[in-house]
C-alpha cells in the first residue's frame, strides 16, 4: 500500500512517492480519520472564529498559512461537511468488555462456546468519536482529513 521496496532488494531509504493505493487506504482508514477529530476539537478548543480555526489547521498540518483560494476552498467544504454531518444520525458504541469464543473439542470434535472477559478493555480510554461531538466539528474533521492526505503534509517532519 505503501509503496515498500520489496524484501528481495538491499535498499537504504524508500523513495518518495504517492501511489493510488495508499491515498485511499488513508482517506477510509479509520485511524486517520480519529487522528482527524482529535485535531477538530483541539482547534475548536483553541480558535474564536472560523477563520481561525481555518489558519490553525493549515499551521499543523502543512506547517505555513492558507492562500486566500485556500481559506475560500476550505470555508466552502467546511460548510458543506457541517451540513452533511448535521443530517446524520449517529450510533453510540462501547468498547467491547467481553466476546463469545467458538471451539473444537480436540478428542471429541464437539463443538462448544465460552465468553472470554476482556480485562484489559476496563481501563480501556477509546480515541473521540463522532458522536462525542458537534456537526461543526466532525465537519472540520472532513477539512483535517484533506490536509492530512495532502503530499504537503506528507513532507511535515
Amino acid at each position: 500500500v505503501f509503496n515498500e521496496p520489496s524484501p528481495e532488494f538491499s535498499c537504504e531509504a524508500r523513495d518518495a512517492s504517492m501511489v493510488t493505493p495508499q491515498v485511499f487506504s488513508m482517506f477510509n482508514s479509520q485511524i486517520t480519520y480519529d487522528r482527524a477529530l482529535a485535531l477538530a476539537a483541539r482547534i475548536m478548543k483553541e480558535t474564536a472564529t472560523p477563520e481561525e480555526a481555518i489558519y490553525r489547521v493549515f499551521a499543523l498540518t502543512v506547517g505555513r498559512a492558507p492562500s486566500a483560494e485556500e481559506v475560500n476552498a476550505t470555508r466552502e467544504h467546511w460548510t458543506a461537511m457541517t451540513a452533511r454531518h448535521r443530517s446524520i444520525t449517529l450510533e453510540t458504541t462501547q468498547p467491547l468488555r467481553e466476546v463469545v469464543r467458538e471451539a473444537v473439542e480436540e478428542n471429541t470434535g464437539e463443538k462448544f462456546q465460552f465468553t472470554e472477559q476482556l480485562n484489559i478493555a476496563a481501563d480501556f480510554v477509546p480515541d473521540l468519536k463522532p458522536n462525542d461531538v458537534d456537526a461543526e466539528t466532525r465537519g472540520l474533521a472532513e477539512v483535517g482529513l484533506v490536509l492530512l492526505n495532502s503530499n504537503e503534509f506528507a513532507f511535515v517532519y
